[in-house]
């Protein structure tokens, strides 16, 4: 197992998961990163990830890749050879040890990254570990990023995501039908996006998620600040200007007539992606009169992920406890 004595460059090297490291972040060369050199303990102390969280992550990564191959493609090779770009679109699978894992329902966390990386270091692995811990199987959607004009691609990866699972339920012990999502930044985005009446589960015929669970998510092109890249992004997602993102279908608060009950957090000082996002779903879900609960992480920025020892460390499980209030299960003791 690795300790917090371990650098960053030390784990990616490690034989056991060096197969694994260009997944840590899909779209960046971690080798390039000022903390590549630094020990998990350094790393606690210069980034808003805990390096302890980024330790649990490591060490359950670990686990998997002993145990063999834990990743799984979501299109034939016929369907890559059609479309190159699906290649790129695959899960992770980390089933928990809780022998009543398998009657409950499993999570699809989807990691951020801007649409152009996925951060599975901070918002992939920590979190799978941490759902695991609590009896939940969790499979990571790395979905495709990068070039322009994204969208819908990665919607259509969510959806083969959870055909995938319904083909294979028998050998992977899990239910398409009996999920629940966690979004996290763009991946934020791409899990509320998925919540919609037009460009959702409705659109392709499949179920809704239990719950919902947007992390510092993006949701609106007309919650857009002073300081923030959102034309550029916008551009990138949509292949639309900011003007015509704004009068575009692809703002989720229009459209939250089939929205699961959601459980939000944001930090009020996100420089990266606005605060505001979070406060105009909240809005939009109680004026549907949808379920939610909205967590603030007061002076917190972009990318805290499990926010262990910050305002909002214990979050998972609070979420874990909103999901059984909203299935109607007494909490576990």
């Amino acid at each position: 197992m690795f300790t917090r004595k371990n650098t960053l460059k030390e784990i990616m090297t490690d034989p056991r998961i060096a197969p694994y490291a260009d997944r840590f972040v899909v779209g960046l060369d971690l080798k390039q990163a000022p903390f590549y050199g630094s020990t998990i303990e350094e790393i606690s102390r210069q980034r808003i990830f805990h390096g302890y969280s980024l330790l649990n992550g490591f060490n359950r990564l670990l686990e998997a890749a002993e145990e063999g191959d834990f990743t799984y493609p979501l299109y034939t090779e016929e369907e890559i050879k059609a479309d190159p770009r699906k290649e790129e679109a695959y899960f992770m699978y980390f089933p928990s040890m809780d022998p009543d894992a398998d009657e409950r329902p499993f999570l699809v966390c989807v990691p951020g990254g801007g649409n152009t990386q996925i951060w599975n270091i901070s918002e992939g692995f920590p979190i799978a570990n941490h759902y695991n811990q609590l009896g939940y199987h969790v499979v990571v959607l790395n979905y495709r990023v990068g070039g322009k004009k994204l969208y819908p691609a990665p919607l259509a990866d969510m959806a083969q995501l959870l055909r995938y699972i319904e083909a294979h339920k028998a050998e992977l012990h899990l239910n398409a039908g009996h999920y629940f999502i966690a979004g996290f930044s763009a991946g934020g985005y791409l899990v509320d996006s998925w919540c919609t009446d037009n460009h959702g589960y409705p659109a392709y015929g499949l179920p809704a998620p239990i719950i919902n669970i947007s992390v510092y998510g993006f949701v609106s092109w007309r919650g857009v600040r002073t300081g923030h890249d959102v034309g550029g992004w916008s551009m990138t997602t949509h292949g639309f200007s900011l003007e015509e993102a704004a009068e575009s279908d692809w703002n989720v608060e229009d459209h939250i007539s089939s929205f699961p009950p959601t459980y939000i957090l944001h930090g009020d000082n996100d420089h990266a992606c606005d605060f505001i996002n979070s406060r105009i779903l909240a809005d939009a879900l109680q004026n549907a009169g949808i379920p939610y609960e909205f967590e603030i992480g007061h002076g917190m920025d972009h990318g805290f992920g499990e926010a262990l020892f910050s305002e909002l460390r214990g979050w998972i499980e609070r979420s874990v406890a909103f999901l059984n209030k909203i299935e109607g299960v007494a909490e576990r003791k």
